[in-house]
């Protein structure tokens, strides 16, 4: 057997060299004494035949080699001990959360929205509804920017989405032009619109759809439905008042999908549908509403008032028949006036006037405003006197055309001489209710004052409803007292007045004001229904009875003779106050009205007429005067009240009478035709139905009289 015995001829040679240099008296250092100790090692193995591989010094465990051993391994079990420690941390203590994470990452939640309820009139016609409007969408990148098109064809690309759409070329030129790729073209349009566009620019534009709430007759009855923001949520009239029963409640859709969204398999999904809104069925007649809309119209030319404001009730059960103001506007498109005269105006205010002047068209005047009622009120005051008997039957007050109270003279418009509480209110006598009021006393007429509900908000189911202004008896003098009782010095809202009056034909009880009936849901079942609200017996039947008697003397006899109907037992009372400037009262701007009612032996109407600032005319009998006429007469006929002619009253009205054609079923075109040459004008209704329909019915009904050049309503639906 060979060994090998190369290291060993190696130290061998070391060590002859050493021996034979100069160096021989030197000793040999600790380096050479252990190589030669390895070296007799080696030797000592060779001659026992025991194998030799290279440097023996690489296989000696050393104390240095077992501590680095030892420090490796003790490291390496640190390392292990921390990555068990660390697992079980997040596997078994977080485990929990990270369950949750994991799912909040993988889970997309959708809202689902429901439909927002309709609003509906007293006979079931849709006032307020959602319909689903389409966006037109358009890849600019693709449809008009490649350097592919031809200006020719850029040309036509535009004129064919203006036919489209109806937007204005320049603007969807811009849009296009725009730095986007993905830009709205147009919104508000119809199916027919989206699916044209479609078929003409295939996958290079791109139709989406929202829910949004849509007013079929445009300005009709705006300030009583107000209307929603981006959000469809309300935030006027009905749609806020009764927003969380049209609301409905939102459905989600929940899914457990991977990063790109695609649904995982075997992953949970949820669905919880969303519930619908409910319905609203208000006691608007909106027949009764279009009287009043159209009347307020022709009032604010005759009148060249500021505003109108006009509210109709039932004065038994408190129901509000219809409501406007005017400038009117159209909930569809509320920041800019709907009357074209208008809105030029508006367009030329400044930013400041226009935010003034929208406020002013949002506000509801009937409810949120408060006046002096003028020479109104005076039938509370009579009413308060009657029935804490300061005024009797006997009682007499004179007039020379003022009363001096406390070193003031109250004037007087005329010089009445003496007269009973009848006559003073016919005449409408400052002197002569100031006195009544002043005999009562301040804390017997207040008490009467709070009693008819001027010192509490009616609690109408609309929001903004203001407070009046009633000075306390402690701090009422004389001739606070006195002015209160023409009604100066006192400031009450058009309904408060209104409903004060309703009193008197309704046998001396207060009822509560309200908008709406009931509640039905999708079905058309009942949800919820109002009953109509007694608030408190105010004054006796006799002395509602006697005012009956006033207000129909007034009108018929007195100083309400603009707003006489023949045929009809009208009742009412004017009103006219200067508006007060700084601390004074103005000399030339006022504030008329005309509170009415009929028939005054069986009243099923009331209503109110306030004229702000008019400028062509003066005085509540010629101001708000015709327009109670016009909306009274074609009420009280539209509700089947039958005309009691007098003799003389019979023949001089059938001079101005028609009688009323039957177009049901016709023709749209055909039925306009007739009733033109029937002496008769006519409204479409909608006011949006357009041409080519077919009559389903129409106001007034068919044989009914009806005067020369009135209107009668056709219904396309």
């Amino acid at each position: 057997m060979r060994y090998n015995t190369s290291g060993m001829s190696k130290w061998k040679k070391t060590e002859r060299d050493y021996r034979n240099t100069d160096n021989k008296k030197k000793k040999p250092d600790k380096t050479d004494r252990r190589r030669a100790r390895i070296n007799r090692k080696m030797e000592e193995r060779a001659e026992l035949n025991e194998p030799v591989y290279g440097n023996y010094h690489a296989y000696r465990i050393t104390s240095m080699n077992r501590r680095r051993l030892a420090g490796g391994f003790g490291v390496i079990l640190l390392l292990m001990i921390a990555l068990i420690y660390r697992m079980g941390y997040w596997q078994i203590v977080r485990a929990d959360e990270l369950k949750v994470m994991a799912d909040e990452m993988q889970k997309v939640d959708t809202q689902i929205d429901p439909v927002r309820g309709v609003i509906y009139d007293s006979r079931m016609s849709t006032l307020a509804e959602t319909v689903t409007e389409y966006e037109l969408y358009a890849y600019t990148q693709y449809l008009y920017k490649d350097k592919n098109i031809r200006p020719a064809q850029r040309h036509k690309i535009v004129n064919d989405l203006a036919a489209i759409t109806g937007e204005s070329k320049i603007d969807l030129q811009k849009k296009l032009t725009g730095k986007e790729n993905l830009v709205l073209l147009a919104d508000g349009l119809t199916r027919e619109q989206v699916e044209k566009a479609k078929e003409t620019f295939k996958g290079n534009v791109d139709v989406r759809t929202k829910a949004t709430r849509y007013y079929p007759n445009g300005p009709f009855a705006a300030q009583i439905l107000g209307g929603v923001n981006a959000e469809n949520i309300g935030r006027s009239g009905l749609e806020y008042q009764y927003n969380s029963v049209l609301a409905g409640v939102k459905g989600r859709t929940i899914r457990t999908t991977d990063p790109d969204g695609n649904t995982l398999t075997g992953g949970k999904s949820r669905t919880y549908k969303a519930k619908n809104g409910d319905n609203i069925v208000t006691t608007v007649d909106s027949v009764i509403q279009h009287f009043v809309e159209d009347a307020l119209e022709t009032g604010m030319q005759k009148t060249g008032a500021e505003a109108i404001t006009c509210i109709v009730t039932n004065p038994k059960t408190g129901d509000i028949l219809a409501m406007a103001s005017t400038p009117e506007y159209d909930p569809n498109k509320s920041s800019e006036p709907y009357n074209e005269k208008e809105k030029k105006k508006f367009q030329k205010m400044t930013a400041e006037e226009q935010t003034e002047y929208l406020s002013r068209m949002w506000t509801v005047r009937g409810i949120s405003n408060v006046y002096e009622p003028g020479s109104t009120f005076k039938l509370i005051t009579a009413a308060s006197a009657l029935e804490s008997a300061a005024s009797k039957k006997k009682s007499k007050y004179y007039c020379n055309g003022y009363i001096h109270v406390d070193n003031y003279n109250l004037r007087c418009l005329g010089v009445h001489g003496k007269q009973n509480l009848k006559e003073a209110v016919g005449n409408s006598c400052n002197p002569a209710l100031a006195q009544v009021a002043l005999d009562m006393g301040a804390d017997t007429f207040y008490n009467y004052i709070d009693l008819f509900g001027f010192n509490d908000r009616t609690g109408v189911d609309l929001p903004g409803e203001t407070n009046s202004i009633v000075k306390d008896p402690e701090g009422m003098g004389n001739v606070d007292l006195a002015t209160t009782g023409y009604g100066q010095g006192i400031a009450v809202t058009p309904l408060q007045i209104l409903s004060a009056v309703n009193c008197f034909g309704n046998g001396g009880v207060l009822m509560k004001p309200k908008l709406v009936k009931k509640i039905v849901d999708s079905n058309g079942k009942t949800v919820k229904e109002f009953e109509d609200t007694k608030v408190r017996q105010v004054v006796s039947e006799q002395t509602a009875e006697k005012m009956c008697d006033i207000m129909e003397y007034y009108v018929s006899d007195a100083g309400g003779t603009e707003a006489y109907v023949p045929g009809f037992r009208v009742g009412g009372k004017t009103g006219t106050a200067n508006l007060v400037e700084g601390s004074t009262y103005a000399k030339n701007a006022t504030n008329t009205s005309f509170v009415a009612m009929a028939p005054m032996d069986d009243p099923v109407i009331s209503m109110i007429c306030i004229v702000y600032k008019p400028t062509k005319t003066q005085y509540g009998n010629f101001t708000a005067g015709p327009i109670i006429k016009e909306i009274m007469e074609k009420s009280l006929q539209y509700l089947g009240v039958e005309r009691k002619y007098s003799k003389g009253e019979k023949q001089e009205a059938e001079k101005d009478l028609v009688k009323v054609p039957d177009v049901t079923g016709m023709n749209s075109s055909q039925a306009i035709s007739v009733l033109l040459n029937s002496g008769l004008s006519y409204r479409i209704v909608p006011d949006d139905s357009g041409n080519g329909f077919v009559v389903q019915a129409q106001l007034p009904k068919p044989g009914s009289k009806a005067r020369k050049k009135s209107i009668v309503y056709i219904y396309s639906e």
